[in-house]
């Protein structure tokens, strides 16, 4: 056989071979991204995975004291932090991503005001980063009775939280975009109140209550 049919054959051998590995990743993607889908609607309308409480507020500086909780047993993830910003209005940057079924996962990515720009925002990514997965979402992981659904489960979310680490916005299709929610007026949060940060993920709406 003519050398270059041979060679023509086994490039065409090596394509098709990529192209089954390729739709074999996408359609286990795709099972995971159901999976997490399907877990995501099994929630109620709203869950609260950050608290937030003013300490001060005088002038031109703001101090917030933030914490994370998990969404199903709502536990605190880790200690709460004090963040001193410069400015008079404070902001949280949350990454929203959107997955089947109009289903939302929601990501708490910083804090900035109207004196540091989004860009330079303060992260809030390593108070609940456990080693890689986002904590907050430990609840809903552990709440399936199925080990590989839960293997599952915990790979999806940990590589939506390495994109959103990364800064990465454009790699996923699934990808539904920043959601900056804008405290504006913040002397209508008073002193000494915890007020929670509540996420809608059949929505992915987000809002400010005052904790009960």
């Amino acid at each position: 056989m003519n050398k270059k049919i041979i060679v023509a054959v086994c490039v065409l051998i090596g394509i098709l071979l990529l192209f089954g590995i390729s739709k074999g990743c996408q359609s286990c993607s795709q099972k995971k991204i159901a999976e997490l889908s399907e877990q995501i609607e099994t929630l109620k309308e709203d869950f609260v995975p950050m608290q937030f409480e003013i300490v001060k507020n005088a002038g031109s500086r703001i101090k917030v004291k933030v914490a994370f909780c998990d969404i199903v047993t709502e536990k605190k993830v880790s200690k709460a932090k004090t963040f001193d910003l410069e400015g008079e209005e404070l902001n949280v940057d949350f990454q929203v991503i959107e997955l089947e079924g109009k289903n939302f996962v929601f990501f708490p990515c910083g804090l900035y005001s109207d004196k540091i720009p989004l860009a330079e925002s303060l992260p809030l990514f390593d108070l609940y980063d456990q080693k890689g997965f986002p904590a907050i979402y430990g609840g809903i992981v552990e709440s399936n009775p199925s080990k590989s659904e839960r293997v599952s489960l915990e790979k999806e979310l940990t590589t939506y939280f390495d994109l959103v680490k990364s800064g990465e916005t454009s790699l996923s299709k699934e990808q539904y975009g920043t959601a900056v929610h804008e405290l504006k007026n913040i002397s209508r949060f008073k002193k000494g109140f915890v007020y929670n940060v509540l996420c809608h993920p059949h929505t992915g709406g987000i809002e400010i209550v005052k904790a009960d």
